[in-house]
């Protein structure tokens, strides 16, 4: 069963976009088979398209782990920039 889910999220600013695009890449690599994400960034706006042929809970799985992962760059990151 093929399922699959867009993620759109608008952050401040294109830079900080960017930064947590960066921070969250690596873990996007490598992928185990049946699965696929595809990020994006439109100014502000990371967008990230996951497709996965493991079935929901996989899919949920993946979606789960991918916010956790911006979650934590936003942090780090927001915490760097107010100390600058």
């Amino acid at each position: 069963m093929r399922a699959s889910a867009s993620i759109r999220i608008k952050f401040c600013s294109e830079e900080e976009a960017r930064s947590i695009l960066r921070a969250v890449e690596p873990d996007n690599a490598p992928l185990p088979p049946g699965l696929s994400i595809e990020a994006t960034l439109d100014g502000s706006t990371l967008s990230f398209e996951v497709l996965c042929d493991r079935g929901p809970e996989s899919l949920l799985s993946t979606i789960d782990d991918l916010l956790s992962s911006i979650q934590l760059a936003e942090k780090t990151i927001c915490k760097r920039a107010a100390k600058v």
